[in-house]
């Protein structure tokens, strides 16, 4: 009967530590659904701030850039108008000099057309023997008349200073078209700056179209949290969480977070929610680098749980198994010790029908000695008075680690209550 009752025992106590597996199972994987939402949001809160530092910072870079270029093109447009200013200065002074130079060969055509008027007019000896000298060296003395080239050959000084100002003039010619040709190149990259501006101006305004869309995203998150407190305040399966369209399906990467995320609720929690026209913005912004990270971080979080609440079913388990083999030595040595026991009774009896089969005569000395042994049993059998304090310690070992299970399940609960409020 003991043994029955044991066995009773054991098995309820199975079957209520199988109810707890299964409700710790359950709330396990409710706190999994729950820690990986609150990863997920603090995640994309986290990346949103990242990325409006780094427009932030990007914006700030090319104002920079712009004010630079602004101020490059004044002093470039300063340098081309002193440029052109002295190039009419310098344009004025060659049409004065070149008036000068004309009048002063007006002035010298004139002069020696009066004086070979002069010298045709009355010719003397001097100068015919000047030019036979002449002639003689030009014919005889190469040097002389290489002199004589040399000194025609040279220049007055107002036509090498006409020289040099042509000089100038053509240097200043190249200078202006390189000027000028600075000035395109210098107009063309402040086109392209205004250009860049003006799409970063636009990725700005897409930038704000993604934060409202981040706050209705919010917004939306913290209704359906409501709804589901108010509808289904203690929910235990699974089935009736949060959907799983706010969750990162694990088995399909390739779907994007903002499918996942603009996926509705289903039919039976759905209600009008406000929808903006920054979807279209929020796709062409969102990289698939974000969701891996995402994804990879939510599958750490809920391989690290799963090994908490393996772990806790390991110790669990450990434990039963411990007790369970200990409960089977007792049953084996109690088994023992009754076939012991009953053995025993079978050679004394055995013994003392020899003993009645020889003595006939002497039935006292038999009935006393027949007293003796019907009582020799119960001495024996005291052994098995002392086997309920094991029992009675194998119980409160069960017991115990009951307790201990069900204080772990209860601090699990406090800590999955106090999650909830900040998620």
């Amino acid at each position: 009967f003991l043994g029955k009752t044991l066995l009773d025992r054991n098995t309820e106590l199975e079957d209520s530590l199988q109810q707890m597996y299964t409700t710790n199972q359950e709330q396990l994987q409710e706190i999994e659904y729950l820690t990986k939402q609150v990863e997920l949001l603090r995640q994309m809160n986290e990346q949103h701030a990242k990325v409006y530092e780094q427009l932030d910072i990007t914006a700030r870079e090319l104002e920079e850039t712009n004010q630079k270029l602004v101020a490059e093109s004044k002093a470039s447009q300063q340098k081309i108008l002193s440029l052109t200013e002295t190039i009419e200065c310098l344009q004025t002074n060659i049409d004065h000099l070149q008036s000068q130079v004309e009048e002063l060969k007006s002035s010298g055509q004139g002069r020696r057309q009066g004086k070979c008027d002069q010298e045709k007019s009355a010719p003397s000896f001097s100068c015919l023997k000047e030019l036979y000298d002449l002639r003689q060296h030009f014919v005889y003395d190469h040097v002389f008349a290489e002199k004589i080239t040399s000194l025609q050959s040279q220049q007055s000084p107002d036509e090498e200073e006409n020289e040099h100002l042509k000089k100038t003039v053509t240097m200043l010619q190249a200078q202006l078209s390189l000027e000028r040709q600075k000035r395109m190149t210098m107009e063309e990259e402040y086109g392209l700056v205004l250009k860049e501006n003006n799409e970063l101006e636009q990725q700005l305004g897409a930038t704000d179209a993604y934060r409202a869309r981040a706050l209705e995203l919010e917004a939306e998150v913290a209704e359906m949290r409501q709804m589901l407190q108010a509808e289904h305040p203690f929910v235990n399966g699974v089935e009736k969480l949060v959907p799983d369209s706010l969750f990162v399906s694990f088995k399909e990467p390739s779907q994007t977070l903002l499918e996942e995320l603009f996926l509705t609720v289903p039919e039976a929690h759905r209600k009008p929610l406000k929808r903006s026209c920054s979807e279209t913005v929020l796709s062409s912004l969102a990289g698939g680098d974000i969701v891996k990270g995402h994804e990879e971080t939510c599958i750490r979080r809920a391989k690290a749980v799963k090994q908490r609440g393996i772990s806790l079913l390991h110790e669990v388990d450990t434990q039963y198994s411990a007790l369970k083999v200990k409960y089977e030595d007792l049953l084996k040595k109690c088994q023992q010790e009754q076939d012991s026991l009953s053995h025993k009774a079978v050679q004394t009896s055995r013994a003392l029908a020899k003993d009645l089969m020889g003595v006939n005569t002497q039935s006292e000395s038999s009935a006393s000695s027949w007293e003796p042994a019907s009582v020799t049993p119960e001495p024996i059998s005291s052994p098995n008075t002392t086997a309920p304090p094991e029992y009675k310690a194998l119980f409160k070992e069960i017991f115990n680690c009951i307790e201990k299970s069900k204080q772990e399940i209860d601090a699990q609960r406090t800590k999955y209550r106090s999650l909830t409020p900040y998620s």
